[in-house]
């Protein structure tokens, strides 16, 4: 079979089957089975593929075809110019995020060039907090998480991508980090128990974990999460949080009645409100 049939038996298969993307996908996952990049496939179209590589393939598929994302498949993920490990049990690095990462390394910024500390709570493989280290050396950044299984991947991400230099501790929001912190950062889970039920049933593979936030409107964690922070950001510090643009009203509501001022609103790729931005004193 050649690389072009194989594509287009990854695209026939693939279709209707939760995915807008068939061809994109059916070519991450054949040029992962060959270990060559998609340029490189491209420009073989005509080549016979071997036994192995055609089996490795079509064993990828039958994974896409279960609900897999092709991240999990093929063990990476690009985000800000990265490739990050990532595998089942974990939440891959989203476009949406990069938005947070650009006003992040705004405020960080402004603090001069000495830098301060930073905190990445819920951090997943590390998406933000080496992301930001690998950009701002002089910080002292550290990160922590609940899962087992994001622990792992994001070790081999700050070695990788940030020299190992971010600190990590396995807690669950914050609950054992001694402040205080110019800036903390989280991409918490946020969804509510029916909405992470309901992409279950879709196919998503992702884990509840990195999901569902809790309660009626997906916040009882951000409402455990945002007095943690509040007793561990530094006085003119800054707490930057993603969330869905519909719980920014409650959100904004609870940062200020913890005592968060100077709150701000920063929209997605969409033009949605995703990111809020508040102030400590």
């Amino acid at each position: 079979m050649t690389v072009r049939a194989a594509l287009a038996e990854g695209r026939d298969a693939l279709a209707g089957h939760e995915t807008e993307t068939v061809y994109l996908d059916s070519s991450l996952l054949l040029a992962h089975a060959c270990g060559v990049s998609r340029e490189r496939l491209f420009m073989n179209l005509s080549d016979e593929l071997g036994a192995v590589s055609l089996a490795g393939f079509r064993k990828a598929m039958q994974r896409r075809i279960a609900g897999e994302p092709v991240a999990w498949i093929v063990g990476v993920k690009e985000f800000w110019g990265l490739e990050f490990s990532v595998g089942p049990g974990v939440l891959c690095p989203r476009p949406d995020s990069e938005v947070l990462i650009e006003t992040t390394l705004e405020i960080m910024d402004s603090f001069g060039s000495a830098g301060g500390r930073l905190h990445d709570c819920c951090t997943g493989p590390g998406t933000l907090a080496v992301t930001l280290a690998s950009e701002r050396p002089l910080w002292d950044i550290s990160a922590s998480d609940i899962s087992d299984n994001a622990a792992s991947h994001f070790r081999r991400n700050n070695r990788a991508l940030a020299g190992g230099r971010v600190g990590y501790s396995h807690t669950s929001l914050m609950e054992d980090e001694v402040g205080p912190f110019e800036i903390i950062i989280s991409n918490p889970p946020y969804l509510t128990p029916e909405e992470t039920e309901n992409r279950k049933v879709l196919g998503w593979k992702e884990p509840a974990l990195a999901l569902d936030g809790g309660g009626d409107d997906g916040l009882d964690l951000i409402r455990r999460l945002i007095p943690r922070v509040s007793a561990r950001v530094a006085q003119g510090g800054a707490f930057l949080m993603e969330a869905d643009p519909l719980q920014m009203p409650k959100i904004k509501q609870i940062l200020s009645n913890t005592g968060f001022e100077r709150l701000y609103i920063r929209r997605d790729l969409a033009g949605r409100e995703r990111i809020v931005i508040a102030y400590k004193g």
